[in-house]
Parts: structure tokens; C-alpha cells; sequence
């Protein structure tokens, strides 16, 4: 995973991988000529915190298997029968293909000046995903 420090992207020192949790969550995938750095910094002077999930780590921190307990199994469960299980299978297959995903945690009403910065940059398969609504964005 990377973090956005002092104006550029860093390695964030992650001991335990955490699995990525969407709700309240904008979302898009930047292909591999995007200019990530770009949409970081925008993103994070309009207030955000962007988050760069990247590479075989992004895709354990998309796999709600990797949680334990009940709340994890209902998640599983969830995911599997929904809407959640063929975004996260996307977005595997994007990070298969060298893509970068970057997201943000926002409402869904806040999210909206996120996608703009995400649409302006390049970003593709864009989503705006509330606690029990996911609405992708057109292109």
C-alpha cells in the first residue's frame, strides 16, 4: 500500500494487511500511463485521503477473506450474493492487468467532488458506494 506524506506517494509500513471496508467509499481504477501523483495530490488538497491499492498486497487488502470472526463471515456472505462480490472481482482483475485503484472515504454526497477530481484524471470504473447503495459512475 501507498500513503500520500510531504507531497508524494511513500510505502506505508503496514505490519498486517487490512482488508479495504467500502462503505462510504469512492472508488476508480487509474491505468498504468495515469498520472497517480497527480490525482493524489488533488485529492488530498480538496480534503481528502486518498488511499493507492496496488499489486498482489492490494489485492489481499480487497479479499474479505482474510478477516476472522462473525461480522467477517456475515461480510463473506454478503459479498458473495451482491453487487460487492463483482466490484471486488473487477477490481482484482484490474490490479492483475497493472492497474492502480485508488479510493476515498466519503458519503456518497461527499464523495461527488472526489469522482470529478477521479473523472478529470483519467480515472475508469468509477463507483460511489454508500452502506447499503453502490452506484457506479457513467463515463
Amino acid at each position: 500500500m501507498l500513503e500520500w506524506v510531504d507531497g508524494a506517494l511513500h510505502p506505508r509500513d503496514d505490519t498486517i494487511t487490512q482488508v479495504h471496508d467500502f462503505d462510504d467509499t469512492a472508488v476508480a481504477v487509474f491505468g498504468g500511463n495515469a498520472a497517480i501523483d497527480d490525482v493524489i495530490a488533488e485529492l488530498v488538497a480538496a480534503g481528502y485521503d486518498p488511499e493507492v491499492i496496488q499489486g498482489e498486497e492490494g489485492k489481499r487488502h480487497l479479499d474479505p477473506g482474510g478477516e476472522q470472526g462473525g461480522a467477517a463471515t456475515l461480510k463473506r456472505l454478503l459479498t458473495a450474493f451482491g453487487d460487492q462480490y463483482r466490484l471486488l472481482e473487477r477490481l482484482r482483475e484490474e490490479l492483475d492487468r497493472g492497474n492502480v485503484v485508488v479510493s476515498v472515504d466519503a458519503t456518497p454526497d461527499e464523495a461527488t467532488d472526489a469522482v470529478v477530481i477521479m473523472q478529470d484524471n483519467g480515472g475508469e470504473f468509477i463507483w460511489k458506494l454508500g452502506s447499503w447503495t453502490y452506484t457506479q459512475i457513467e463515463q
